[in-house]
């Protein structure tokens, strides 16, 4: 059985998983790029460069604590979350390496499309702190199964509530897609992944039979074959024992994503206005479930424009583009900032680790000649 270490920090995980420094950075320009165009099509939508940057003045520096404290919230909600999934499998992390882990997926999730990078820096993580690839694969499946099912309940709960009745008729600017429209398509990719991932992981024997007769049998294929069993053996768990820690995990979502949809109402009162807390709620969960599959990262660049055009009901023109910088900056940008610094400081850490054992074999094969230099 693989736990994490007292200190928190394992060893390099053995199953040759990384994450490449330089897709992080390009990540990170892409995000910033994209959050610029969208900014500056914000700007030339509404017409008033001045109008819009004395806004900024408007926001209230006591509202800054709710929001970091939200923006929290979610890495410890999520940390939870991982915590629970864990237990089940027998993987014990202490919880504060999951709290690490959860904000350090959540930055990579803002900095790739539709949050692609999430589940690999997820993986990093898990096995940094003492999973095996497996057991890791079979909490991250878990994870993203009691998020996909959170998020279509909050959805179905906004729709119920009214939102979709703010965002009827409103166009986007990618493709002309109208919102309501693209809510459709979400909810039916998140019903296709989740039976693509069931299909998979529960019935691992017809993709055996696929990979032997068309890839062979030699080492590779038998260890993808090896680790689709474990995820099968873990999923199994899961079934067995795990059902309580999936319900509770899905109920534990309530702080992580209930942070990011309350996050939009304490931006909005930062700036005098209360424009009642459900409502406000609501719509923010109709504009993350849209954003969850935006083509760009972390929804930049769309956020931009989709955010002020549900909300511009609710506030003076004059506020969209204030409002809806410091919304993501305490959504997104604050979880960059931490959790990119927490990776890094685990690349960093592991690359030195690594340099470390490679150097050892040399030093071990210099001490072990007979008298070493003196003996020539």
């Amino acid at each position: 059985m693989n736990r994490g270490t007292g200190s928190g920090v394992s060893e390099p995980s053995s199953t040759g998983l990384r994450l490449p420094p330089g897709a992080i950075r390009l990540g990170i320009m892409a995000f910033a790029l994209a959050s610029l165009v969208g900014f500056l099509t914000l700007f030339l939508v509404t017409h008033d460069v001045r109008g819009s940057l004395e806004g900024f003045r408007q926001f209230r520096p006591i509202w800054i604590l709710p929001a970091l404290g939200l923006a929290a919230m979610d890495w410890f909600g999520g940390g939870l979350r991982l915590w629970i999934l864990t237990r089940p499998l027998g993987t014990r992390i202490r919880y504060p390496n999951c709290v690490q882990t959860s904000a350090a997926t959540a930055a990579l999730a803002y900095l790739t499309p539709s949050g692609t990078g999430g589940g690999p820096a997820q993986l990093y993580g898990l096995i940094r702190n003492g999973s095996s690839l497996g057991r890791a694969v079979a909490v991250n499946f878990a994870s993203m199964t009691v998020n996909l099912l959170f998020l279509s309940l909050a959805g179905f709960a906004a729709w119920f509530f009214g939102a979709a009745e703010s965002i009827e008729g409103i166009t986007l600017p990618v493709a002309n897609i109208d919102a309501a429209t693209l809510f459709k398509w979400c909810a039916a990719g998140f019903g296709a992944i989740v039976s693509i991932v069931l299909l998979f992981a529960l019935s691992p024997r017809w993709p055996r039979k696929i990979a032997v007769r068309f890839f062979g049998t030699g080492p590779r294929v038998r260890g993808a074959l090896r680790f689709l069993q474990e995820l099968h053996g873990a999923i199994q768990i899961y079934g067995a024992r795990g059902k309580g820690a999936l319900v509770l995990a899905t109920l534990v979502n309530i702080l992580p994503f209930g942070a990011r949809f309350v996050m939009g109402w304490a931006v909005l009162r930062g700036f005098g206005i209360d424009a009642g807390f459900w409502n406000v709620v609501t719509l923010h969960v109709m504009l993350h479930f849209l954003l969850y599959f935006m083509p760009t990262p972390g929804g930049s660049g769309v956020a931009e424009i989709l955010a002020p055009a549900v909300m511009s009901s609710l506030m003076p023109a004059s506020l969209l583009v204030a409002y809806t910088a410091v919304w993501r900056f305490f959504l997104a940008y604050v979880t960059i900032l931490v959790g990119g610094a927490i990776l890094f400081r685990w690349l960093e850490a592991d690359g030195q680790r690594m340099l470390a054992a490679e150097a050892v074999p040399v030093d071990a094969g210099s001490a072990s000649k007979p008298g070493g230099e003196a003996a020539k």
